[in-house]
């Protein structure tokens, strides 16, 4: 545990919040998604690291998400439409839209999200995620919003129209020589 831990119950150490599996993998194509979450009353933070060939399903939550991508790069599907989002990058996902993302290639991505209201409503993270509510807070009221997973969606349309000729294999060995 880190020193400033217990200093107020509004601060916590990364490195002391446990990991959760966020999506458990019947929703999941391939590769998997640890997250770190902390959440207040009106909203939650997570550090979210997908593994190479991560391919979620198409879900959608009653919370707007803002998504900062700290490492690696996603491809990123929202209803319709879609984009390559890479390091250093910032986008939206709008409450209660569908949206999914795959991760191409070998490298983990790392996204730091927010979620408003917030996103510990799932099975196994409200037991994982970090209250920071002050001791003068009431815990009562706080919306604990949990993932919708709809099975009518078409997916592979939307990706072969965002993705194009992307190649969804793995990724070939560099070429040596010309």
């Amino acid at each position: 545990m880190t020193d400033h831990s217990r200093a107020s119950p509004l601060l916590a150490a990364l490195a002391d919040i446990p990991e959760t599996i966020l999506v458990p993998t019947k929703f999941l194509s391939g590769g998997s998604v640890g997250a770190q979450i902390a959440y207040g009353r009106e909203a939650s933070l997570m550090v979210a690291t997908r593994q190479p060939q991560y391919h979620s399903k198409p879900h959608s939550h009653d919370s707007e998400q803002l998504n900062y991508v700290l490492d690696g790069e996603l491809y990123v599907f929202i209803d319709g439409d879609g984009f390559l989002a890479k390091k250093g990058d910032v986008f939206r996902i709008p409450r209660n839209a569908v949206h999914w993302s795959w991760v191409q290639g070998t490298e983990p991505c790392v996204l730091l999200e927010t979620h408003t209201p917030p996103l510990v409503g799932d099975p196994g993270v409200i037991e994982t995620a970090v209250a920071l509510i002050g001791d003068n807070e009431s815990r009562d009221g706080i919306v604990a919003v949990p993932s919708e997973w709809p099975n009518d969606f078409d997916q592979g349309t939307v990706e072969r129209k965002v993705m194009g000729n992307v190649p969804v294999s793995a990724p070939q060995p560099p070429r040596v020589g010309l």
